[in-house]
């Protein structure tokens, strides 16, 4: 028969570390007291009586403690009651309360305090969440179990602690059931580390083997779930308290038994219960191997030249799942659990490894949740194969940051392109993220042209080329001007081998200037003239577009060979002409504006991108020398359509045949006749009179 002892099992740190305490004070002979027994085990327990320790079971036996003595606070923990009363009584208080368990204390009272409605998921009669409660006020729910979680009524908020012996199993099991009874919950997994690795272990070899010892106190909560846990694997599961319970019967026809203990079994028990093992089976243990194995011979009947012993393959089998590390290597695990201060990663160790909150990540976060989710697979760096409490201590920031150096030395080395987020604006240009990295592009690599202003980048993702790498300087220098310059040519070409004459494409107004206006057609600059940008007259271009406008214009002619192309805005829009002859009648008057006076006449606007030439001769009933007697640019004056060419996109008006007559601004303003000049009214408006005489007959 072959005997394996899990990984962890027996004391964990917090039992451990009270007991020690304990001994030194006795070893010093101060008289010690415990309010409780200090530990869930009854023979340590007894032990420590006889070495002079008393049990205390209430805060109103500190009557009894004398000056100088010690009233030591069990691993479980007290409310803070306790702390006041020995206060008062000047009682000396030693504090043994596990680590683990005061975080939970005070996370549970933040909860409160922070308006959640605290609630611990474990067994409310245990002393550990007791010691919880009432630092809660006594106001924690307490639940152990699905069915107490359908009996809850719905809260806006809920905040979720545990017992630090629960089984990880249960702990999701419920806080996934407790979340659908809020709004808002806050789960802190306040499981301890050493109860996760013996539960782990525990289950590991019950799997292995054909019988499974749990060794423990029988009101030990952890012992307890030991023993469920190795159960659940199918594998036959005793739980006993000391060697003298052991039977021989139990290991007959058993090749291969496992044993695990409880956090409050000390070493000394586990060692009787080996030793008693031993005489029952007729064995005696020959080793301990590194993997915390052990070892037993096989009976000296045994042939020297046997086959490999079902032992050795036992031993072989195990071995193969453990991995080898060094600090320094980079390894893949899985996210096993997630805590507030540490990550614990299985990376096919002995033991899982912990990621402490400053080695998660390079980003900011306020939450562990933020970086990884429990199963994620990572990639994390060895720090310390074994730390001053034996602890795997495991980096994903510095895994992250090796990976993200090859990656950039992958990319400078292929002139590739990457994508980064801009951070900030920093003196002399921008800072980018690239997988934790920073980088930094010069002011004079941001654009194609001077950037005066680099704010408006932060936030945005750039593409970017790596244009200068230095490891060991820390040192990126990224240009988003090249990848820029390359996209460029690349349009550029691409436009002159396909644009034609006629072609109706999309371009962005890059400049202006008094002739016309320049558009970016794809890499390449088209003149849109400033004759071709409206069927109106205009006097800018800047009346019609401004710079960075996308717009819709038509190629009117292509120079290849100096490279130059001509566009038309107007091309593109309604053509005012196409319908002239309906809107406008021969004969009709109508209402325009004059736009422009010539030595022949008068051009008049009657809509915009449509204009009819008045000519001087049908401009006054009177003669003039020249239209500027009597019309100046931007009067609004009647005209009459004399004819219309439309395919010309000509119209003839006339000033004089309209209803009215013209009469200067200065005439209007001020009208009168000399005495003496020789005048006379039907000489001024005698043709007027004439019209109007005519169509009175009419």
């Amino acid at each position: 028969m072959n005997v394996f002892l899990a990984e962890y099992a027996g004391f964990c740190y917090g039992v451990e570390r009270a007991i020690k305490s304990i001994n030194a004070l006795i070893e010093k002979k101060i008289k010690v007291y415990t309010l409780g027994p200090i530990i869930h085990n009854p023979q340590e327990i007894e032990k420590l009586k006889k070495s002079g320790v008393e049990v205390i079971n209430d805060i109103n036996e500190f009557d009894k403690v004398e000056r100088n003595e010690i009233v030591a606070i069990r691993t479980h923990g007290v409310g803070p009651e306790v702390f006041e009363k020995a206060k008062q009584k000047g009682v000396i208080i030693k504090d043994l309360t596990c680590p683990y368990v005061k975080r939970v204390q005070k996370e549970a009272r933040k909860l409160l305090d922070s308006g959640y409605q605290p609630v611990i998921v474990g067994d409310a009669g245990h002393p550990e969440v007791v010691s919880i409660n009432k630092w809660c006020c006594n106001k924690a729910i307490i639940i152990n179990s699905e069915q107490e979680v359908d009996e809850l009524p719905y809260y806006d908020k809920i905040g979720i602690v545990a017992q630090t012996t629960l089984s990880e199993k249960k702990w999701n099991i419920i806080t996934d059931k407790l979340k659908q009874k809020t709004d808002k919950s806050k789960v802190i997994n306040t499981i301890c580390d050493a109860t996760s690795k013996r539960q782990r272990a525990a289950k590991k070899l019950a799997e292995m083997v054909d019988l499974m010892i749990v060794i423990g106190g029988r009101n030990s909560s952890n012992t307890k779930k030991l023993f469920q846990i190795c159960r659940e694997t199918s594998t036959k599961t005793l739980h006993i308290e000391t060697a003298e319970e052991l039977k021989p019967e139990w290991f007959e026809g058993i090749d291969n038994v496992g044993i695990t203990a409880g956090a409050s079994t000390p070493e000394w028990i586990i060692k009787e219960v080996i030793s008693k093992m031993n005489e029952l089976t007729e064995k005696k243990i020959t080793d301990i191997n590194d993997k915390g194995v052990e070892i037993r011979e096989q009976n000296d009947n045994q042939p020297v030249d046997s086959p490999q012993s079902d032992q050795a393959k036992m031993v072989e089998k195990y071995e193969e799942t453990i991995k080898t590390l060094k600090a320094g290597d980079i390894t893949e695990g899985t996210v096993v659990q997630i805590r507030n201060n540490e990550v614990l990663v299985n990376v096919g160790y002995k033991s899982d490894g912990i990621i402490p909150i400053n080695e998660l990540s390079n980003k900011s976060f306020e939450s562990p949740e933020e970086i990884v989710n429990k199963g994620d697979k990572i990639k994390v760096v060895v720090l310390k194969v074994e730390d001053k409490e034996g602890n795997l201590i495991l980096s994903k920031k510095r895994a992250d940051l090796e990976e993200a150096w090859e990656y950039i030395e992958t990319i400078y080395k292929n002139k590739t392109t990457i994508e980064a987020e801009v951070l900030e604006e920093v003196k002399g240009g921008l800072l980018v993220d690239i997988k934790g990295l920073r980088g930094f592009i010069p002011a004079s690599h941001v654009g194609l042209h001077y950037v005066p202003d680099l704010s408006i980048y932060v936030g945005k993702k750039v593409k970017l080329k790596v244009i200068e790498l230095d490891r060991r300087k820390n040192r990126i220098i990224l240009s988003q001007k090249e990848v820029l310059e390359e996209e460029h040519e690349k349009k550029k070409k691409e436009t002159w081998e396909n644009i034609e004459e006629g072609q109706v494409i999309k371009g962005v107004v890059r400049r202006l200037a008094d002739f016309g206006a320049f558009v970016d057609i794809g890499g390449v600059d088209g003149l849109v003239h400033i004759s071709e940008m409206s069927w109106g007259r205009i006097n800018h271009p800047s009346e019609v577009l401004k710079e960075g406008d996308e717009i819709e214009v038509k190629v009117l002619g292509v120079d290849r060979e100096r490279e130059r192309i001509s566009l038309g805005l107007k091309q593109v829009l309604p053509d005012p002409w196409e319908d002239i002859d309906k809107k406008y009648k021969i004969g009709s008057i109508i209402t325009g504006k004059v736009v422009k006076l010539v030595s022949f006449g008068a051009f008049v606007e009657i809509e915009p991108g449509v204009e009819g030439l008045v000519h001087i001769s049908q401009i006054s009933h009177k003669h003039i020398a020249k239209p500027e007697d009597v019309l100046e640019v931007g009067q609004s004056v009647n005209v009459k359509v004399i004819d219309i060419k439309k395919d010309e996109h000509k119209m003839s008006l006339s000033i004089k045949e309209a209803d009215k007559p013209v009469i200067k601004k200065e005439e209007k303003e001020t009208f009168e006749i000399q005495e003496g000049s020789g005048v006379t009214l039907g000489e001024m408006f005698g043709d007027l009179f004439e019209e109007t005489k005519q169509k009175e007959e009419e």
